[in-house]
C-alpha cells in the first residue's frame, strides 16, 4: 500500500510541470471539457483548477505516508525557509480576513485564482515536495520532467514563431508553410509576442528564464558538462524564447540574472571564467549601444522586440502607467500600513485613488500594481511584504552561509535565478506557471542546504491496522469533501459561465426563447453556489441582460415565437433586477460592480435606478471619468440636461484631453444650448473637436437645426468626397426636422 501510496504522489507531482501545457479551451490535450467551448479564461482557470486537485492528492498520500514512517515527516524547526514561508501564509490569512473584501481575498477570481486559497495550495505544493524528494537523484528527477515540460511549450512557442507576421520564419518560408502554422498554432494575445500554451507574453518569458536556469543546474551536476550539447542548447532556446515573447522587464531580468551567475562563478574561479564574464559584459556594452545609435532605423523598427527596448523611457505609456500605479499604491499603503487591504482588492484602491490627469488612458480598471512587491505591500502591509522578501532572504543565507554544502557553480546558477526572477517581478505579478518553478526551486534549496537531518527517524507509534481502519478513511473524506468544494463547485460554476455565454451556439439547436431560458438558468444556478468566479458569472449576467434589451427579433418570426422570445427576455431582466437586490448590499463599497450595476439600469432604460447607484459609485471614486460618464448617461435618460450638463463639463475639466470626455461634454452642451461654448473651449485648448453621429443626433434631437447644418456643412468642407450624403441628409432635416 505504501508504495502504490507513493508512486501516486509522485505521479501527482511530475504531472505539474505539464500544467504550463495545458490550454482549457475544450480542444487537443483538453480532455476535461470536450464538446464544450473550453473554460472562462482557458489559459488560468483550468491551470489552476487541475494544479489544486493534484496538490490535494499528493498532500492526502504524504498525510498516509507519513503517518506509516517517519522518514517522511519533516522537521519544520530545522527548515528556517519552512519556517519563513509559515509566517508569510500566517500574515496573508491574517490580512485577508481583516480586509475590505474578505471572501474575495479568499477565493480570488478565475481571471487571478489566487486568493488564499491559491497560496495556501502553494505552501502545500512546496512543503510535499520537501517532504518527498530528500536526495539529489531524487530532485534530478524532478528538475527534468520540468525540463521536458520546458520543451513542450518550447515546441509550442517555436510553432508560433513560424507564423507570426513579421518575423524571419514567416517572412522567407511558403506562404502554404506560414498560414498553417499561423492557424494551428495562433498568438493568443494578438501581434506576434509570442506566448506559448501559457496565453501571456510575460507569463511565458519567465516561465522560460526560470526553465533556462534549472537546465543550468542540471548541466553544472553532470560529471563531465564540457560534453553536454543537451543543456547549452535547451538554456539558448529559452533565452531565443523570452526575446520573441518581447517581455522588456523579463529580458532584463534575463540580463542582470546571467550576470550575476557569471559575476559570482568569476570571482571564485579566476582564469577563464573571468575572462568569459569580461567578454560577455563587453558584448552586452556593444550590444546596448548599437541598439541606441540604430534605434531609428529600418533595422531595429522591423523588430518589436528591438524597438520596445530601444525606447524604454520614463514617458512612454508602459513606464507612465506602471509609475502612476506605484505611486497609488504606495499612497494607499500609508492609510493601512500593517496589514493592508487583503488580497485581490487592488481595484478598490485604484478607484478611489484614480488620477484623471496621468490615467485617463489606461486601463479601466486595474486590478494589480504591475509590481510584485507593491503588489503584496497593498495585500498584505509592511508585514506582507517583509514576510514575502524573507524568502528571498533566507533562501540566499541558507546557500551562502559557512558550511553550506551546495556545490558554488550551483549556487551561483540559482543566485542568478532568484535574481532575475526578482527584477522581473518589478514589472510584471506572478502567475501559476511562475509560482510552481519559485517554489520548486524553493523546496530545492530546502533539501540541499538541509539534508538528511530534516527529516524525523523512529517508530510511528501508529499501529498499521489503525492507520487502515481509521486514519486512512478520515484522509480520504477530507480529500473527497476538498476536492468537491475548492475545485469542482467552482469548475461548475466555470461551466455554466461559459455554457451562458455562448447563446449563439445554443440558438444552433433550439429556439432563441429556449436558449435564453438556459442562459438564464445557468447563469442564476453559477451565481447561487456562491464559490470562486460567482461574483464573475454575476457580472456576465448584467452585461448579458443589457445585450439581450438591445436584441431585435427577426421580422420573420411568427406571433407566438415572438411572444415567448419577449416574455424569455423579460424574465432574465427580471432575474437580474432579483440578483441586483439581492446583492447590492455586499457591492456597495465595490466601485467596479456597483458600475456595472449602474450600466444594467442604464441598459434597459431605468434612469432613475441607474442615477441612484451611480451616485455612489460617484461619490466614492469621483474622479474615475468612467463612472461619470454612466450617471451622466443616467441623467440624460431622465431629461435631466442641466444636471448632465455640469457633470460632463466638470469631468471634462478633469482632462481636456481625453476625447470620450470631449464627446459627451459636446452631447449635452447640446441640450442646454452651450454647444458653440463647448466647442470653442475644446478648440482653445488645441485639441480636434470631435463630431459623430452621435453628437449629431443630440444636436437635431434638442432642435437646433440650424446648427446641425453648420455643422454638416463643416464636415462636407473638409470631406467633399462625402457630399452626396450630407446634402440629401440636409434636405431630409429640413423636410421633417424632428427626425
Amino acid at each position: 500500500m505504501q508504495s502504490f501510496i507513493k508512486n501516486s504522489v509522485w505521479v501527482a507531482l511530475c504531472i505539474i510541470p505539464f500544467i504550463a501545457v495545458y490550454i482549457a479551451n475544450g480542444q487537443g490535450f483538453d480532455f476535461i471539457n470536450w464538446g464544450t467551448p473550453g473554460m472562462f479564461f482557458p489559459f488560468i482557470s483550468g491551470k489552476n483548477l487541475i494544479f489544486r486537485v493534484l496538490v490535494e492528492i499528493a498532500f492526502a498520500g504524504w498525510v498516509i505516508l507519513a503517518l506509516y514512517d517517519t522518514k517522511y515527516r519533516i522537521s519544520i524547526k530545522k527548515s528556517p525557509l519552512t519556517i519563513a514561508y509559515l509566517v508569510f501564509i500566517g500574515i496573508l490569512l491574517v490580512a485577508d480576513i481583516f480586509g475590505v473584501d474578505p471572501m474575495k481575498s479568499i477565493w480570488s477570481n478565475f481571471e487571478r485564482m489566487e486568493g488564499f486559497v491559491g497560496h495556501i495550495h502553494f505552501f502545500i505544493y512546496f512543503f510535499v515536495l520537501t517532504a518527498m524528494l530528500h536526495t539529489l537523484k531524487e530532485w534530478q528527477t524532478m528538475l527534468k520532467v520540468f525540463i521536458w515540460a520546458n520543451i513542450a511549450v518550447l515546441f509550442y512557442g517555436y510553432c508560433q514563431l513560424m507564423g507570426a507576421p513579421g518575423y524571419i520564419f514567416a517572412d522567407n518560408l511558403p506562404a502554404k508553410i506560414v498560414s498553417y502554422f499561423s492557424t494551428a498554432f495562433p498568438v493568443h494575445q494578438g501581434g506576434n509576442r509570442l506566448d506559448a500554451t501559457i496565453g501571456n507574453s510575460a507569463y511565458y518569458a519567465i516561465f522560460c528564464l526560470m526553465s533556462a536556469f534549472i537546465a543550468g543546474v542540471l548541466w553544472s551536476q553532470m560529471q563531465n558538462p564540457k560534453q553536454s550539447r543537451f543543456y547549452p542548447i535547451l538554456i539558448f532556446l529559452n533565452f531565443v524564447a523570452i526575446f520573441y515573447s518581447g517581455t522588456r522587464g523579463t529580458i532584463i531580468g534575463l540580463v542582470f540574472g546571467v550576470l550575476v551567475s557569471l559575476g559570482l562563478i568569476a570571482w571564485h574561479e579566476k582564469g577563464k571564467a573571468r575572462k568569459v564574464f569580461i567578454g560577455v559584459l563587453l558584448a552586452l556594452a556593444l550590444s546596448l549601444g548599437t541598439l541606441l545609435a540604430f534605434k531609428e532605423t529600418d533595422f531595429v523598427k522591423s523588430s518589436s522586440t528591438l524597438y520596445r527596448l530601444s525606447h524604454i523611457s520614463l514617458v512612454d505609456l508602459t513606464t507612465m502607467s506602471r509609475i502612476s500605479i506605484w505611486k497609488i499604491s504606495y499612497e494607499a499603503w500609508l492609510e493601512r500600513p500593517i496589514l493592508g487591504y487583503g488580497q485581490d482588492n487592488f481595484s478598490y484602491i485604484y478607484a478611489r485613488k484614480f488620477n484623471p490627469e496621468i490615467m485617463w488612458n489606461l486601463e479601466p480598471w486595474y486590478d494589480r500594481s504591475h509590481d510584485v512587491f507593491f503588489d503584496w505591500l497593498v495585500a498584505g502591509g509592511i508585514l506582507g511584504l517583509l514576510s514575502y522578501l524573507s524568502l528571498f532572504a533566507v533562501a540566499m543565507w541558507l546557500m551562502w552561509r559557512s558550511g553550506s554544502i551546495m556545490p558554488f557553480r550551483e549556487k551561483a546558477i540559482i543566485t542568478g535565478a532568484l535574481a532575475g526572477y526578482f527584477i522581473h517581478n518589478v514589472i510584471v505579478f506572478d502567475n501559476l506557471t511562475s509560482y510552481i518553478l519559485f517554489f520548486a526551486l524553493l523546496a530545492y534549496i530546502v533539501i540541499r542546504t538541509g539534508g538528511d537531518k530534516l527529516f524525523e527517524n523512529g517508530k510511528t507509534g501508529i499501529s498499521t491496522e489503525t492507520i487502515k481502519l481509521l486514519y486512512a478513511p478520515i484522509v480520504g473524506i477530507v480529500l473527497v469533501v476538498t476536492l468537491y468544494y475548492v475545485n469542482y463547485r467552482p469548475f461548475m460554476v466555470n461551466r455554466l459561465l461559459i455554457g451562458a455565454m455562448n447563446v449563439n451556439q445554443l440558438m444552433q439547436s433550439m429556439s432563441f426563447a429556449d436558449a435564453v431560458k438556459i442562459q438564464e438558468k445557468s447563469f442564476t444556478e453559477a451565481i447561487a453556489l456562491n464559490t470562486l468566479g460567482s461574483d464573475e458569472a454575476r457580472e456576465q449576467f448584467l452585461q448579458m441582460g443589457v445585450r439581450l434589451v438591445q436584441v431585435k427579433l427577426p421580422t420573420g418570426m411568427s406571433k407566438e415565437e415572438t411572444q415567448f422570445s419577449t416574455e424569455a427576455i423579460n424574465s432574465f431582466i427580471t432575474k437580474v433586477r432579483e440578483d441586483v437586490t439581492s446583492s447590492y448590499d455586499a457591492h456597495k463599497t465595490d466601485v467596479r460592480m456597483l458600475s456595472i450595476y449602474g450600466m444594467f439600469f442604464n441598459g434597459i432604460g431605468d434612469g432613475p435606478q441607474g442615477e441612484k447607484i451611480l451616485t455612489e459609485a460617484h461619490t466614492l471614486a469621483p474622479n474615475k471619468q468612467l463612472i461619470s460618464f454612466d450617471l451622466v448617461r443616467s441623467y440624460l435618460l431622465q431629461r435631466k440636461f442641466k444636471e448632465a450638463y455640469t457633470l460632463a463639463h466638470e469631468t471634462y475639466d478633469l482632462q481636456q484631453k481625453f476625447p470620450d470626455a470631449q464627446k459627451i461634454y459636446l452631447i449635452t452642451s447640446a441640450y442646454v444650448g452651450a454647444f458653440r461654448a463647448a466647442q470653442n473651449q475644446i478648440i482653445q485648448t488645441g485639441q480636434t473637436v470631435p463630431f459623430d453621429a452621435d453628437i449629431l443626433n443630440a444636436v437635431v434631437t434638442s432642435g437646433q437645426i440650424s446648427l446641425a447644418i453648420e455643422l454638416l456643412n463643416d464636415v462636407k468642407a473638409q470631406n467633399p468626397q462625402f457630399t452626396a450624403q450630407i446634402d440629401d441628409y440636409i434636405k431630409k432635416l429640413l423636410v421633417s426636422p424632428s427626425k
